[in-house]
């Protein structure tokens, strides 16, 4: 059983060029920042999350609801 099931609809992407330094403190350990033809990308994801689950079980107030993450790339250090 997974722990957590939905549907994503109604999703909208606004990519952004950042500056490296600036996510530098925000790394989580043993990562590194990733790139796209060399350029350090934070994205802005709005979304509607639909018949949300947590472990099969429908949470109140918690099955329908918009959601906006904020997110950085990067990649685990090898």
């Amino acid at each position: 059983m997974s722990f957590l099931t939905a549907e994503w609809r109604r999703l909208a992407f606004a990519n952004y060029e950042v500056d490296p330094k600036s996510l530098q403190k925000y790394l989580p350990a043993h990562t590194e920042l990733d790139t796209f033809n060399g350029i350090h990308y934070a994205s802005l994801v709005g979304f509607m999350f639909k018949n949300v689950k947590l472990l099969g079980v429908k949470v109140p107030n918690h099955v329908n609801f918009e959601e906006v993450n904020l997110r950085f790339y990067v990649r685990y250090k090898s």
